[in-house]
């Protein structure tokens, strides 16, 4: 292993921290044969199969999801978040630092602290939180109540959750409206992306009506299907947590975060100035170690 190669390969400058395409999970998706597995109650066991695996996971959980009984099926996580945008017009709110993608749809959107949070908002947030935690957020108990105490409803995306270890949240607080979860980063399936959204009760938006009318990407959810009967749950972490040691150990300045595919670039004094990606060392240690 060349260090010097594996520290060049972080990225300290990188916006976006992508998952990684695996080879096990791209021949595997190349084998399956779509033709054959069509069948009535498909989307049925879509919702089944994917409750089971989400709460399977043994580095990561989130308790609470019973009281969310309407469980729709999303492709991917960004179009629960757009649903929450066509339904709350001009009235959607977030936290700095959370997904770029909200600012590069509506660049002058608000953003709040728990202070400015106001009656009338409607606050979406990722929980794992995309910032220099990868966490929940550190203020998520304060945040929840301000929104109880001033009506505010909260949607959290949780993009993140397959991703990570060592969190245990309880999404069960009754500010919480929605919590969405898709396979996108669990397996780097972007491409072929499909999830779940867990919400307390119908929401009159594109998502019901595609669900209603079963407006479904078949392949997609097929797809989700085999690959979560397949490799389970945890699999970044089950499969490359030994090399993401590896990288947090050699290249310096340098912290691990709850995200694999994340660490945390640090000053000399070891205080985190920024997330960085470290795909494109995973993939280099993986030719090593797994070729």
């Amino acid at each position: 292993m060349d260090t010097n190669k594996l520290n060049s390969l972080i990225d300290r400058n990188a916006k976006r921290k992508r998952p990684m395409k695996d080879k096990e999970v791209i021949q595997f998706l190349s084998m399956i044969n779509y033709s054959n597995q069509w069948r009535n109650n498909l989307v049925n066991d879509f919702k089944k199969i994917f409750d089971q695996w989400i709460h399977n996971h043994e580095l990561i959980s989130f308790t609470g999801l019973d009281a969310f009984p309407d469980r729709k099926v999303i492709f991917g996580v960004t179009q629960s978040i757009n649903d929450i945008y066509i339904t709350n017009p001009n009235c959607v709110v977030i936290f700095e630092g959370d997904f770029f993608y909200h600012e590069t749809i509506y660049p002058n959107i608000k953003k709040r602290t728990v202070d400015t949070l106001i009656k009338g908002d409607v606050l979406l947030m990722s929980a794992p939180f995309c910032c220099h935690t990868y966490n929940i957020h550190p203020e998520m108990s304060q945040i929840l109540e301000k929104c109880l105490q001033e009506n505010i409803p909260v949607h959290l995306d949780a993009a993140w959750y397959p991703c990570s270890k060592g969190i245990n949240f309880n999404v069960d607080h009754p500010a919480i409206q929605t919590v969405s979860f898709s396979l996108s980063k669990a397996f780097g399936i972007s491409e072929q992306r499909c999830g779940i959204r867990y919400a307390r009760q119908p929401i009159n938006g594109p998502v019901d009506f595609m669900n209603n009318n079963d407006f479904f990407a078949i392949t997609n959810i097929i797809s989700g299907i085999e690959l979560m009967n397949k490799f389970g749950t945890d699999f970044f972490w089950k499969k490359y947590g030994k090399l993401y040691d590896t990288i947090i150990k050699v290249c310096p300045n340098l912290k691990p975060s709850p995200a694999i595919h994340v660490a945390f670039a640090t000053d000399d004094n070891g205080k985190i100035i920024r997330a960085v990606p470290t795909r494109d060392a995973l993939f280099y240690l993986a030719k090593i170690y797994f070729s």
